[in-house]
């Protein structure tokens, strides 16, 4: 620009104007963020608004969110430390603890020293001082069924993978977004297929996790009710005290591990983007993740943003086991709670998405996903609060609740017509509700309207059903080949340390793409490349996670209520129980 007199220089410069769709991050997110902006933001101005209108005749406002050098430093402080510390200390113990293990196993006689030796509680002090044993917990993991409901309830391992497996295909195809594109033609024609309606409304499969988690918590909390004679208002406290415990130490972990080193393991021009924000959000918001209400508060600044099912997935098991209280209370009130709780859980999506003028799908739109739907609206109204999101938990407790009352009257659903094809029907079904999105992406329609809300609460709770009828199927033995595959073994770690992988799978996205220095080209090939490659580490990762904290701090819970001599319904670590 220095050719340009002055006056030529700034008529190339754009003041910010208003515009319906606003994204503006704060500048203290960014190091230096400010000082580049007084040095740079001008000059940045001028020059691309020099280049659109010889080129286009089109004038932008343009701001600097952060720049990169060729002098970035490591720059560690205190918090930085205290995660080294921490870290250090978790792979200290954990090797103390393995190496422990094994001198005990080389005391028992010859004969005992086999791989039996970790499968089976030590006695004493030496049981808590093998809690994080490596081998002991890997044993854990690999373990089989212990209880019937664990073997009923196998084909919860299958469903939680598969979800699993669809969300890192979502997550994925989400991250590719948020950087440039080469052909954002591609992006664009998807929305056009009528076929890939399943991956772009794929994102409606989290419901499945919602619907597991209803429905165990129904089956644990009966069969601990069957068990006492007195009604306790104390064990409402105890099981939710239990739960926080449960699920906290691992979902802090890797909040730490966001706000302090995460940005150290890559760089790039874009690497700031994906990896600074969500290190000073973490800084910042850590304590709505750990208070778990992430999903109403500090929306647009998310720490570990896919969190969000966690906070729901915690008010709804609070929610759901106060009406579960109230039915062991006054058990006449059974039926009517839940016709109220379940219409109720139908009457808010329809009523949010009416109010709103909204779509009856959730539509990510392309300028949506540069941000990680952070701004999004939809997103933040719809798709992650807990109020509209409530209606697959509930249909999961009810299927819970008729789980247990089939299993008392020993039942044989095999021979009962009507609901095999109700299970047979579960796939189509589930294909057709990801395929009907279709018509509001092709079609433009006025809203409000009443049969859009009616269509978004069906929509968004009939997965719950779906999820329920597919559980009590395959407990009761129907299903034939698909639920064999169901029920295949090979499920039973995968689906255990589904939790883990659920945390860590969007840290390997942010390290394996994060540090792409020109446009992406996107294709059916490139996405199946980063989705399997994001499949394979998330699992490795989550296994790691889960074998060296996860199962020692369950181990450790156990240890707690033995000796407190606490139910077992407050004992989240029951395979079965823990949910993503």
């Amino acid at each position: 620009m220095d050719r340009f007199d002055s006056d030529e220089q700034l008529s190339y410069f754009q003041e910010e104007f208003p515009t319906d769709y606003e994204v503006k991050l704060d500048p203290r997110i960014f190091a230096k963020s400010r000082h580049y902006r007084q040095l740079y933001d001008q000059l940045i101005n001028q020059c691309i608004n020099y280049e659109l209108i010889n080129a286009h005749d089109l004038v932008a406002f343009s701001q600097i969110e952060y720049c990169v050098t060729n002098h970035e430093i490591l720059d560690y402080d205190f918090v930085d430390i205290c995660f080294f510390f921490v870290l250090v200390s978790l792979i200290t113990t954990v090797f103390a603890s393995t190496y422990l293990d094994r001198r005990l196993k080389k005391t028992r006689p010859v004969e005992e020293q086999t791989t039996e030796h970790y499968r089976m509680p030590l006695q004493g002090p030496a049981n808590g001082r093998v809690t994080f044993s490596f081998l002991r917990n890997w044993y854990r993991l690999m373990s089989g069924p212990k209880t019937n409901a664990d073997k009923d309830l196998r084909c919860i391992h299958a469903m939680r993978f598969l979800t699993m497996f669809c969300v890192i295909i979502g997550h994925t195809i989400l991250f590719l977004n948020v950087f440039p594109v080469l052909n954002p033609q591609y992006i664009e024609m998807n929305y056009y297929r009528f076929i890939t309606m399943i991956l772009i409304n794929g994102h409606t499969v989290i419901q499945t996790y919602f619907a597991i988690s209803g429905f165990l918590l129904s089956v644990q909390f009966m069969d601990y009710k069957e068990n006492q004679k007195v009604f306790h208002l104390s064990y409402f406290f105890k099981a939710i005290f239990y739960r926080y415990v449960r699920l906290t130490p691992v979902y802090a972990f890797m909040i730490f591990f966001h706000a302090t080193l995460l940005i150290d393991v890559q760089s790039g021009p874009l690497w700031k983007h994906v990896a600074e924000t969500e290190k000073s959000f973490c800084r910042s918001n850590w304590w709505t993740n750990i208070l778990y209400i992430n999903n109403y508060v500090r929306v647009e600044e998310p720490c570990l943003q896919h969190g969000w099912y966690l906070a729901t997935d915690f008010q709804m098991f609070i929610i759901g086991l106060t009406l579960h209280m109230i039915m062991w209370r006054f058990p006449k009130s059974t039926k009517l709670l839940l016709s109220i709780s379940v219409f109720v859980s139908y009457l808010i999506p329809g009523i949010v998405t009416y109010r709103n003028k909204f779509e009856g799908v959730v539509i990510i739109r392309p300028e949506s996903q540069k941000y990680g739907m952070w701004f999004d609206d939809v997103y933040k109204k719809i798709y992650i609060p807990t109020h509209t999101n409530s209606g697959t938990y509930l249909a999961g407790m009810v299927a819970g609740l008729l789980y247990n009352k089939l299993k008392k009257k020993d039942l044989n659903l095999r021979q009962n017509r009507a609901f095999i094809w109700a299970w047979y029907a579960i796939v189509p079904t589930g294909a057709l509700l990801l395929l009907s999105a279709y018509w509001f992406y092709a079609c433009t329609m006025e809203k409000p309207a009443f049969w859009i809300a009616i269509y978004a609460a069906i929509m968004k709770n009939l997965w719950g059903v779906l999820g329920g009828i597919l559980i009590i199927g395959s407990a009761f033995g129907v299903g034939w080949i698909a639920r064999d595959f169901l029920c295949n073994p090979i499920f039973r770690p995968l689906g255990r340390i589904t939790f883990c992988v659920y945390l860590c799978h969007p840290f390997i996205l942010r390290a394996t793409m994060g540090n792409v220095r020109q446009p992406v080209f996107l294709s059916d090939s490139t996405i199946i490349v980063y989705v399997s490659s994001t499949l394979i580490l998330s699992y490795l990762g989550g296994a790691l996670l889960c074998i060296v904290l996860e199962l020692p701090v369950s181990a450790i819970q156990k240890q707690m209520l033995n000796r407190n001599k606490d139910p077992a319904f407050l004992d989240n670590t029951i395979e079965l129980v823990h949910n993503t």
